[in-house]
C-alpha cells in the first residue's frame, strides 16, 4: 500500500511541476508578445454620443463624428 502511495505522490509532483513550467512559459511568452501603447485621448460624437478615441474619429467644424454618415446628417441639420 505504501508503494501506490509513493507512486501516486511521485506522479503528483511531476504533474505540478509540468503544469507550473506550462504556465511560466507561456505567461513569458505573452509578455514578449504584449504590445503596451500609449492610452488616447477620447472624444464624443456629436451626433449620437458614442466614445472613440480621436485617430478614429472624423472631425468636422470643429466636432467630432464617429463615422461620415454622422458628418453628414451633422452638417445637414446645420443648414
Amino acid at each position: 500500500m505504501t508503494k501506490y502511495l509513493l507512486l501516486i505522490g511521485l506522479v503528483w509532483v511531476l504533474w505540478w511541476f509540468w503544469r507550473k513550467s506550462r504556465t511560466s512559459a507561456r505567461g513569458s511568452a505573452a509578455n514578449h508578445t504584449t504590445v503596451q501603447r500609449e492610452a488616447e485621448r477620447m472624444v464624443q460624437c456629436t451626433r449620437c454620443g458614442v466614445n472613440q478615441p480621436v485617430s478614429e474619429s472624423i472631425l468636422a467644424d470643429g466636432r467630432y463624428y464617429c463615422c461620415a454618415a454622422h458628418r453628414d446628417a451633422g452638417a445637414s441639420d446645420d443648414s
